[in-house]
């Protein structure tokens, strides 16, 4: 073997020890394909579960009553899985369409699914809704890769109630992760809730009153959660930590200044507030000043306790120059833009981070009404907007001058109703309002495409104000005006939120036994209080003065402690021991008593009184003492009246009488 073969050898068993270290490569194609089969099946299995238990109740049920439970189809069969009434016709064919796919999952529609009825120029009748090809799922499968019809993406399967208050809820909020939510009304409170603590009761962990006497206008979360912004009747923001206690607000503006941009706030009452999506520490309000400010968590002081001062001023402007009032505002998605809705109806858009002075985009007649609601698209192209003229539209920002759908006929008779859309942009929804004795309130889903309504929910004798859908766990909060709100969920599709609520059962609080004894005790009853013997020595040794000795005798040092002195008891004979009585309590006292009321019954007998005052007068003549000795030589002398009184027999001359003295004649 030559040196150049055993070079080569080695070289070998060295790369042979090497660890061999390969980059691993994923087939994202086949594990989406994998995902999705491995959920086709576990939903196969659950509604093969559903089925089998179906069977069990419907056979149980003819063995009871003794009787043949008719099928779907109307057939008196012991082998159908299925109870109850057999279904219209107009359903057979999609549970004949959900029996041969085995691609499509997803529970039925709800029981309280009703086709729109509505027949105005935004809204089709029930006529046009089967024209249009709403129950065949074909029309929808450009939405999603299954085949899933529009109306089946919306979680309404299940609901929860939340209980309020007696009033109208008029804000609602999720945060970021969806773990908590917040409900405002017009009762002044606002709840917090959140998930992991409730149980199937549904109450909320705190509740407070931030701004007493105004109504709750907005509530918004910051992108960490930890930060809740509360919009109200105020001029001033309050800001509310995660467990609901106030931290901070913001500064109250001067309302006699002209130009708005010198203040440090706002000045009039708040409409709405929400926080940067891009940034956790900045969030923007609007007023009825006419005014967007922009505040920042950092400007917070902690000696005045609020945020002085804001970042930005942005002033609305009617046609005329004049002020206009945002009734609404919101940031896009990504943050790039600033958009308010105002109460002339007009859309004023701003790009995010640029001089506020010039509009980015804005539409002076995009409304006949105030705008009640201004949500971005996902994508932050569109935008959605809701006004009290009672319609929903819908505007490009590409093309802004015109919008590209409206719907009309949608009663509104709250500033703060909502509109927003879904978690991929495939639908929008808002809400409507009612009064007695007309037609109920709804939250109505629009297809973005055609916006043609595709489902809606009724509420009798109740407005539909405030809706949000959360992308993350596929729920959504409406806010009514009957005091509750409503969480709709689907067990299939939603995760966690109020999912981990409605299977918790009510906590049993338990009684713990307490032996209670009424016990009336004297102070000087106490130890503490009791006498001294000979020499400071105890008269009674009892147990609570030895641990107390012991006590004092680790803590001092081995130094005797000092007990207290017992009080003294209350004085109610003569003075003693130092102790001044009442007046009269000694002989002194009570002869200088009797002498001075002796002296006093003298001068108050004395009926001329003038008369004793002046028998002191040759005396402090003689010896001028006090005032009378400072002004000798310059005082006149005084001439004084002898006599006040004349005698019983004396004649009265009449001429020398008064006036009103003399008698009438």
């Amino acid at each position: 073997m030559t040196d150049k073969d055993g070079s080569e050898l080695a070289q070998v068993a060295d790369e042979s020890k090497k660890p061999s270290k390969k980059a691993r490569s994923f087939d994202v194609e086949a594990l989406f394909s994998e995902s999705r089969q491995i959920a086709q099946e576990r939903n196969r299995e659950t509604l093969e579960s559903r089925e089998v238990e179906e069977a069990e109740t419907r056979r149980r049920l003819e063995d009871e009553m003794h009787i043949s439970l008719p099928g779907p189809s109307g057939r008196h069969s012991d082998e159908d899985n299925e109870i109850g009434p057999p279904l219209p016709p107009s359903m057979m064919k999609s549970a004949d369409s959900a029996n041969d796919s085995d691609d499509e999952i997803g529970p039925p529609l709800p029981p309280n699914f009703q086709m729109p009825t509505a027949s105005s120029s935004g809204a089709s009748t029930s006529k046009d809704v089967e024209d249009s090809g709403l129950d065949d799922e074909d029309d929808y499968d450009d939405f999603t890769d299954e085949g899933i019809s529009v109306a089946q993406l919306i979680p309404t399967a299940s609901e929860a109630t939340v209980r309020h208050g007696s009033k109208s809820v008029s804000a609602i909020a999720f945060d970021s992760q969806g773990s908590k939510f917040v409900t405002g009304g017009y009762d002044y409170h606002v709840n917090l809730y959140d998930f992991a603590r409730m149980d199937v009761s549904l109450k909320p962990f705190r509740e407070t009153t931030p701004v007493e006497c105004h109504i709750i206008s907005s509530l918004a979360y910051s992108s960490n959660g930890e930060n809740l912004v509360v919009a109200s009747g105020n001029a001033q923001v309050r800001l509310l930590d995660r467990k609901g206690t106030q931290w901070a607000e913001t500064v109250r503006g001067d309302q006699y200044l002209v130009d708005l941009s010198n203040t440090k706030g706002h000045t009039g009452s708040l409409n709405g507030a929400m926080w940067n999506p891009m940034n956790k520490d900045e969030f923007m309000t609007c007023s009825d000043d006419g005014t967007l400010r922009l505040f920042n968590v950092t400007d917070y002081k902690d000696i005045t306790k609020c945020i002085n001062t804001q970042r930005q001023v942005i002033k609305t402007k009617t046609s005329n120059g004049k002020r206009a009032i945002p009734t609404t505002c919101c940031y896009s998605k990504d943050g790039k833009y600033i958009a308010a809705g105002c109460d002339d109806g007009s859309i004023q858009i701003w790009k995010y981070g640029k001089l506020y002075v010039n509009t980015t985009f804005l539409n002076r007649n995009a409304h006949a009404g105030s705008i009640t609601s201004l949500q971005f698209s996902y994508e932050a192209n569109t935008v959605l907007t809701r006004g009290l003229d009672d319609t929903l539209k819908l505007w490009d920002l590409r093309k802004f001058k015109e919008p590209i759908h409206v719907a009309d006929g949608l009663e509104n008779h709250y500033p703060m109703t909502e509109c927003g859309f879904s978690p991929r942009d495939e639908l929008v929804f808002t809400g409507t309002s009612t009064r007695p004795g007309k037609a109920p309130g709804k939250l109505v889903f629009f297809d973005l495409i055609n916006f043609k309504p595709v489902y809606q929910i009724e509420y009798p004798n109740a407005s539909c104000i405030r809706a949000q859908w959360h992308p993350k766990i596929n729920q959504i909060l409406v806010g009514l005006s009957d005091g509750t709100a409503k969480i709709y969920y689907d067990p299939v599709r939603s995760v966690r939120g109020v999912l981990q609520c409605v299977s918790k059962p009510i906590k049993r609080e338990r009684q713990t036994e307490v032996l209670r004894e009424e016990i009336i005790m004297s102070p000087l009853a106490l130890q503490m209080f009791q006498p001294r013997g000979e020499e400071g020595e105890e008269k009674d040794v009892t147990e609570w003065r030895i641990k107390k000795f012991l006590r004092m005798q680790n803590t001092t040092g081995g130094k005797r402690p000092a007990f207290k002195k017992p009080a003294e008891a209350p004085m109610s004979g003569p003075s003693a021991g130092g102790r001044v009585a009442a007046s009269g309590g000694t002989l002194h006292s009570y002869i200088a008593q009797q002498v001075g009321v002796k002296r006093n019954r003298e001068f108050l007998a004395d009926h001329d009184v003038r008369a004793s005052i002046l028998r002191h007068a040759e005396e402090a003549a003689a010896n001028p003492i006090y005032v009378a000795k400072a002004y000798l030589k310059n005082q006149p002398v005084p001439i004084f009246q002898e006599k006040t009184t004349a005698p019983e027999d004396e004649i009265v001359d009449e001429e020398l009488q008064p006036v009103f003295k003399m008698p009438k004649t």
